[in-house]
């Protein structure tokens, strides 16, 4: 590469800050990770653009940050937009960036795919909210719920697989590793004059799958929920939790079920919901709380009980379905197939190497 080409240096430069930030590596770390074959201050001009480094350079970059060197030349196209997080306050600034770099890494891969493919783009509703007061929002709300499932054609059953259901209808969905104070958090891409929504969601709550779909359906809400300024942060939080039960409970099914004014609810009911719809004992009993269904105090009874009994870590009852989408990868493969992509190009996409794609790939007609 030519230091005489800035645009190139501007570019590169800006694809190692990325690849360092999404590796949590500060300049100076990253240099002792190098093994000090290039100054903290080089690294930093790399990162600026002053000076381009070569092939040689790019490939220990790349194998220490563990990113294939074509990730270094490619145009930025994508950028993620007002992310809003579920938990931002138990995570720094640096911990956000990281994430953010690791969710934009594979949201980059997928609408590569996809346009290689030329799928075509799903539009995602907007249920504007802000004229209503707060006394009928949660009406509204419930409303928005409902439409939801009428246009995506959920029928009132459980939704079986809320990873797929996302992905199918537009939404890119990126797993990362769990961290502390993180559950998940949503975005808008845009990449030239396309707006793609996107959620990453933490990897913890797949040890119960129920709670990792209500955060998923959280993050919708914040995507396609329009709320009205006046509320503050924790009244939107509310506002899509709220959404999200409605979704994964809905009130017609859910009022029939349960029943009215109860005032004595067994574990073993509470489960027997959960294992069959697929959300938390304790979003079931908000659930009622909300609709009416259980009073106010009833529902305090229950916080109480269900923190003693040590709820809060872990409920009994366990969803048995699926949240795995492989989506994604069955791209990636058709495109191999086809003969549109190559077996380099697809190993970039997936993060494979050769030998790990010879194994999963082969030809059946």
């Amino acid at each position: 590469m030519k230091n005489s080409d800035p645009l190139l240096a501007k570019r590169v430069g800006a694809r190692l800050e990325r690849a360092r930030l999404m590796r949590g590596h500060s300049l100076r770390s990253l240099a002792e990770a190098l093994q000090g074959q290039f100054s903290h201050t080089t690294l930093q001009k790399y990162e600026k653009g002053i000076l381009c480094p070569d092939t040689g350079v790019l490939g220990l970059i790349a194998q220490v940050l563990d990113v294939r060197v074509d990730y270094f030349l490619k145009r930025e196209g994508l950028k993620l937009e007002t992310v809003e997080y579920r938990k931002h306050s138990k995570l720094g600034k640096k911990a956000q960036k990281q994430l953010e770099e690791e969710a934009f890494e594979f949201f980059e891969r997928y609408l590569e795919i996809e346009e290689i493919l030329s799928i075509p783009e799903e539009s995602l509703p907007n249920y504007d909210l802000c004229k209503y007061s707060d006394e009928e929002l949660p009406d509204k709300i419930e409303e928005s719920a409902e439409l939801l499932r009428k246009e995506w054609n959920l029928g009132l059953n459980p939704i079986p697989n809320v990873h797929l259901m996302l992905e199918e209808h537009g939404v890119k969905v990126k797993f990362l590793d769990d961290r502390n104070g993180f559950d998940g958090f949503s975005s808008f891409a845009q990449t030239g004059e396309k707006i793609i929504p996107t959620v990453a969601l933490s990897r913890k709550g797949e040890n119960d799958n129920s709670r990792l779909r209500f955060t998923a359906l959280h993050e919708l809400g914040h995507l396609i929920l329009t709320l009205p300024n006046r509320l503050s942060g924790q009244q939107k939080e509310r506002a899509c939790h709220r959404f999200a039960s409605a979704l994964l409970l809905p009130k017609q099914i859910f009022t029939k079920m349960f029943g009215r004014n109860r005032l004595k609810i067994s574990v073993a009911e509470l489960v027997a919901i959960k294992e069959e719809w697929g959300i938390s004992c304790y979003a079931i009993m908000t659930r009622a709380r909300d609709l009416a269904l259980i009073t106010a105090g009833r529902f305090k009874s229950f916080c109480i009980q269900a923190n003693r009994m040590g709820w809060r870590k872990k409920e009994p009852g366990k969803w048995k379905g699926s949240e795995d989408s492989s989506r994604f990868t069955q791209l990636v493969f058709r495109a191999l197939a086809e003969e549109v992509i190559s077996s380099s190009k697809a190993c970039g996409l997936l993060s494979l190497t050769g030998e790990e794609l010879a194994e999963s790939f082969e030809y059946v007609g």
